[in-house]
């Protein structure tokens, strides 16, 4: 194999492990993304939720006070124009005597009484006052509350802007790696990679045909084992003759898989030995090179 070849192979086998990584990486991303956007959308409707009950809370009790205020108002104002009243008659008690005297007195403790009614309706309206005022503080603490849950909902949208790109460019980058690789006639299939990288176990076979290549072909013998014996496209074996009567042993060349079936297999011819022509029933092995 060319240089260039084996550089593409280490390329390929690099990206593909990058593409894994990205994957697992955004698919996590994502997941993660949905679960803090759908808490986040599910505070937001809570919040909603109470800030439209608290809304509805305000405005009730806004008007039963200014209710009250003015009932208490017009009160303050019956007890004063009554506490003149008083006033007079008791000028006028005065002059009636001692039965006035005491009538007079009778007045004026209850005036005294409607002064103090008056004076716990204003208590009553300035403490209503300030739980109207602690609930608009609580009221604007959720209003606070909600536009932080909408910037975190706008943040997790651009982070998963940002992570689409990123997928789809690893998408584009992998697409064209493929094509450069077809475009060089290799395999981008993992599994042929694997006997490339992987020596090939320990077989013997047969040759059960072979076939003279043209000027810019190569030679191709087919083989009596496959991937059932482990061998994978990639993978190298050596061809020999043994031992038959005086003739010693031959070495006849190497042959790389180019096509593997389950239970035969055609090689390449990459290496000839020198007046050595492969035939039918010569033996194949992976041994001679291990």
């Amino acid at each position: 194999m060319s240089f260039l070849g084996k550089l593409l192979v280490g390329l390929q086998l690099v990206l593909s492990i990058m593409f894994l990584v990205f994957a697992g990486a955004i698919f996590s991303t994502q997941k993660n993304w949905k679960a803090a956007k759908e808490f986040a959308d599910g505070e937001y409707k809570k919040l909603i939720g109470e800030k439209d009950n608290l809304d509805v809370e305000y405005k009730g009790y806004k008007t039963r006070m200014e209710i009250d205020f003015k009932n208490e108002q017009n009160r303050a104002a019956n007890a004063e124009g009554q506490v003149d009243l008083l006033k007079r008659q008791l000028t006028f008690a005065e002059n009636e005597g001692g039965t006035a005297k005491i009538e007079r007195d009778e007045q004026r403790e209850l005036a005294k009484v409607s002064v103090e009614e008056s004076r716990q309706r204003r208590e009553e309206a300035l403490l209503q006052r300030e739980i109207n005022n602690n609930l608009q503080k609580l009221l604007n603490e959720k209003t606070t509350r909600l536009q932080a849950s909408d910037d975190v909902v706008f943040n997790q949208k651009v982070v998963e802007k940002a992570l689409q790109d990123k997928h789809a460019k690893v998408l584009n980058d992998l697409a064209l790696m493929q094509k450069i690789i077809a475009a060089y006639g290799l395999s981008t299939d993992p599994q042929a990679v694997v006997g490339l990288l992987e020596p090939p176990p320990a077989v013997d076979g047969k040759v059960l045909e072979t076939k003279r290549g043209g000027r810019s072909g190569s030679d191709l013998v087919e083989i009596s084992i496959g991937s059932d014996d482990g061998l994978r496209e990639g993978h190298k074996l050596s061809v020999y003759r043994p031992q038959s009567g005086d003739k010693a042993a031959k070495f006849l060349g190497d042959i790389k898989l180019v096509y593997v079936t389950p239970d035969r297999s055609v090689g390449a011819v990459i290496l000839r030995a020198k007046n050595g022509i492969i035939e039918r029933e010569d033996n194949v092995t992976s041994k001679l090179g291990q």
